[in-house]
């Protein structure tokens, strides 16, 4: 099993085309457990995957920094969804759940554009950041 991290290595607040990205998983990384736990589910959800896949698959899922319940919605997600017998790593990876915020001046564009008020925004401050999103 591929060795775990104590610390996530990127912020979860991602700079996008149109603002800000901010992924929802907040909580702690995944223990070993959590790991051979998601392995374990997807390996019998798939059988036609290999052991070396999993394993593969569990090196990524650290070197992306998924938090304990990101993975454990992403494998729920795939068994729940995906229609195929056989997974590909990014099936699993690209999974998240991501709320959107934008700068002051986006803000303000929207407002401009859609035609709606500025109290239709909540300002947060993220990473020392002055952000806005949609209430």
């Amino acid at each position: 099993m591929p060795q775990l991290k104590s610390v996530p290595d990127s912020p979860r607040l991602q700079k996008i085309d149109s603002g800000y990205e901010l992924s929802l998983y907040a909580d702690s990384l995944p223990t070993k457990d959590d790991l051979k736990t998601g392995m374990s589910r997807l390996s019998i959800a798939f059988p036609e995957m290999s052991k070396e896949f999993f394993i593969l698959l569990a090196e990524f899922v650290i070197k992306n920094n998924f938090t304990a319940k990101r993975l454990s919605d992403a494998v729920d997600y795939v068994i729940t969804n995906f229609p195929y017998k056989r997974l590909n790593i990014a099936d699993i990876i690209r999974f998240d759940k991501r709320e959107k915020f934008y700068t002051y001046n986006e803000m303000c564009t929207i407002v401009h554009k859609e035609g709606i008020s500025t109290s239709c925004f909540e300002m947060q401050e993220i990473d020392g950041k002055k952000l806005w999103r949609r209430k």
